[in-house]
């Protein structure tokens, strides 16, 4: 069995949006501090794709309106099917 370093810290949060996350995090089946830390990682990355984005345009020229419809078209069918594997469990 692995240990994975912790670094504890203590957040201040508005008391309706912790009583969301306890809520949320219960429904999920994990702890708050794990609800948090999936979260605060789902931003990092989004924002490591927007900065990709960014660096793609500043070289190549912003995306077209086609082709960020094509892409949302994608990821569309992306969510679709990994929603159907879900409900099939």
């Amino acid at each position: 069995m692995s240990v994975v370093p912790v670094d504890k810290r203590s957040v201040s949060l508005d008391a309706d949006l912790a009583a969301a996350i306890e809520q949320a995090a219960a429904a999920e089946g994990v702890s708050f501090s794990q609800f948090l830390a999936a979260a605060a990682a789902d931003r990092l990355r989004r924002a490591d794709g927007l900065r990709a984005v960014a660096e793609w345009e500043a070289e190549h020229g912003a995306f077209t309106a086609e082709e960020i419809a094509e892409a949302d078209a994608e990821i569309a069918q992306i969510i679709q099917r990994q929603r159907a594997r879900e409900h099939r469990r």
